[in-house]
């Protein structure tokens, strides 16, 4: 696999902001926001990124007041995309971001296509990696330490932001993670706030961040998260954004209150087994007249009856036209 080279512009930092290295305390400011994990619209037929679409959803997005954007998440799609389509996406939101957000990159699977990957997108203008959780069935905490070290070797001083999806890490083995000098933060993606606390006391020198959206976020905060990421945002960043402002605010009854408005679509997304996770986001982003689009299989479109009840949640949320 090798990745096409850019258009010349892929030395430059995101958005135009200065590069800011494997800082930790700069990186605990950055992720002390909502991170959005952005949508990949695709061309009718699949074939192709619709980059006319995705520049029109993330110039809505930073309009919105979105500072924080990943490219190459799963809410857009990471495992459906090929290795240069990535590199776009995340060139496209280095463009659009200039100067008015901060861009991190998904990268994952074999080592050293994730490698290879990082550093395209560093290249590209990425202000640091994502590390998505590998998917091999019988990893062990030995191996995704080792897996993380090899990749912060690789890519010295590069910033990067662990995904933790699986059972593997303890407490132990998060103080393990502070030796790694590259490793800024971590986003947890499993709805276990006491889990997360116990991570955050092994290790408080990383960012914590919520990696289960708004429905989790306040339980989170609680547990010691300084942040927390949505798919959500994709279509109301305004409303994400005042969840954080609750939080931060140190008013969990008012982020409480916002996020029980929101619930009913994210109890949408949770439904067919997390089936309509994505699908869900894409087609309430083609209702208000932002580029969703279609989803490349294994994915699939919502269902009718789903849809319909999509419908009356975007109309109760006062996001229709």
């Amino acid at each position: 696999m090798t990745i096409a080279p850019g258009s010349g512009a892929e030395t430059e930092p995101a958005g135009g902001l200065p590069r800011l290295g494997a800082d930790r305390t700069a990186w605990t400011r950055i992720l002390a926001d909502v991170a959005v994990v952005t949508v990949t619209p695709f061309s009718g037929d699949l074939r192709s990124v619709d980059h006319h679409g995705l520049e029109q959803n993330l110039e809505r997005l930073i309009r919105g007041g979105a500072q924080l954007l990943v490219a190459g998440g799963n809410t857009g799609e990471f495992a459906a995309l090929s290795q240069d389509e990535t590199v776009e996406i995340v060139r496209a939101h280095v463009r659009l971001a200039r100067g008015r957000a901060r861009v991190i990159a998904g990268v994952g699977y074999r080592l050293e296509d994730a490698v290879e990957l990082g550093r395209a997108s560093i290249e590209a203008g990425a202000d640091g990696l994502m590390v998505h959780h590998p998917i091999h069935p019988y990893a062990s905490e030995a191996g995704l330490i080792s897996y993380y070290a090899a990749i912060a070797d690789a890519l010295p001083g590069v910033p990067l932001i662990l995904y933790v999806r699986g059972p593997q890490l303890t407490a132990d083995g998060v103080r393990r993670l502070v030796g790694i000098e590259s490793i800024v933060g971590v986003k947890m993606g499993q709805p276990d706030p006491e889990r997360f606390a116990g991570f955050v006391g092994a290790a408080p020198e990383l960012a914590w961040v919520c990696g289960v959206a708004e429905s989790w976020a306040v339980p989170f905060w609680r547990a010691g998260a300084i942040g927390f990421t949505s798919g959500l945002a994709n279509l109301a960043p305004e409303r994400s954004l005042e969840v954080l402002a609750a939080l931060k605010a140190g008013d969990l009854a008012q982020a409480e209150a916002v996020v029980d408005r929101l619930r009913p679509i994210e109890a949408l997304r949770a439904r067919r087994g997390d089936a309509n996770n994505v699908a869900v986001i894409k087609a309430a982003m083609d209702l208000v007249g932002l580029a969703g689009g279609g989803l490349r299989p294994p994915l699939s479109t919502l269902e009718p009856a789903d849809h319909a009840v999509l419908i009356g949640i975007l109309d109760q949320l006062e996001l229709l036209s």
